[in-house]
């Protein structure tokens, strides 16, 4: 279920950058701060890059993120790399065991932590930032076509659902 979950939020958000054009995609924008969709794109690629793809030991730390800038510029080279991202979840064993590394003001902590849980945090993580850039779309980019649903928890979701009946 986390599998589909997360796949599914990366491929909303893979058709939301296939609609964009790269200017319009790494320019400031006001409403997120002077912050680019990019910028927020970025952020959301490398949780899941630090949890599958440099991920080379049993320890994870969203801290030691590379910052590759080039995820905040050139929406071609994000869908591939989404595409790769997408390949690692298909293939993650959820039950995996992992240690998180935390970094506060100088100290470092670490805990016991496993795939699954990591997944959902991710997948909690990623819908923040996509309802950010749902904002973001809404207010400066109206030529990009928003799925009902882009940017919504599935609580939330969920909950429209139910009202409407």
């Amino acid at each position: 279920m986390l599998k589909e979950i997360s796949k599914k939020q990366l491929s909303e958000l893979k058709s939301i950058l296939n609609q964009i054009v790269d200017s319009d995609y790494s320019r400031t924008i006001g409403v997120l701060e002077n912050s680019t969709i990019g910028r927020h794109v970025r952020h959301i690629l490398e949780f899941y890059e630090c949890l599958f793809i440099s991920n080379t030991s049993d320890i994870i730390c969203y801290d030691d993120r590379k910052r590759n800038l080039l995820l905040e510029k050139n929406v071609r080279f994000v869908c591939d790399y989404i595409d790769e991202i997408i390949d690692y979840i298909e293939k993650a064993d959820v039950n995996k065991r992992l240690l998180l590394k935390c970094k506060y003001e100088g100290s470092e902590k670490t805990m016991e932590t496993s795939l699954f849980r990591e997944m959902t945090y991710n997948i909690e993580h990623t819908v923040h930032h996509l309802a950010i850039i749902r904002i973001a779309i809404s207010s400066e980019l109206k030529y990009i076509d928003l799925s009902g649903t882009f940017g919504y928890a599935d609580s939330t979701i969920q909950f429209l659902k139910q009202s409407k009946n």
